[in-house]
């Protein structure tokens, strides 16, 4: 009776040494390479530090609606890179506080997010709040802003 149960123990023992329940593997994203939501991050961070957007061809869109009423709607890349740098130099500052990621096709991310922007000229044109919210693309292949529209403060 011992000998069978010391026989019973030992299989146990080697079923559970050679792994015993079966493992699975880890669910592969369907974002595209590049477009992981860390390099999604990084590559919206990069943008609002220092503008930068996808190159010709791949670039869509540049929109901003403001509480002031004033808005652009760039489709000219050299027209949004120079709005963008003009706001820049006149001191406004954007940070993330929230961003979604989900795949568009085998090349591009879409993001929705949630900013807060400051500048300071807000006041003068009578903008109080800071809250953006706003939706793009993403170039995966350059790790580029191919498309950016917001709306507010």
């Amino acid at each position: 009776m011992l000998l069978r149960l010391a026989a019973a123990a030992a299989a146990v023992l080697a079923l559970a040494a050679c792994g015993g329940a079966k493992k699975t593997a880890a669910p592969k994203s369907s974002l595209p390479p590049g477009c992981t939501v860390p390099e999604v991050q990084q590559t919206v961070d990069k943008f609002l530090a220092n503008p930068a957007l996808a190159p010709p061809g791949q670039f869509e869109v540049y929109a901003s609606y403001e509480s002031d009423g004033r808005k652009i709607v760039a489709r000219s890349r050299a027209k949004a890179l120079a709005y963008l740098l003009a706001r820049k130099a006149a001191g406004e500052v954007s940070r993330v506080i929230q961003l979604t990621v989900a795949k568009q096709d085998f090349n591009h991310a879409r993001i929705t997010f949630q900013l807060t922007r400051h500048a300071p000229d807000y006041v003068a044109r009578g903008i109080h709040s800071r809250l953006v919210r706003g939706g793009g693309t993403i170039d995966c292949a350059h790790q580029l802003v191919a498309a950016w529209v917001t709306k507010g403060p």
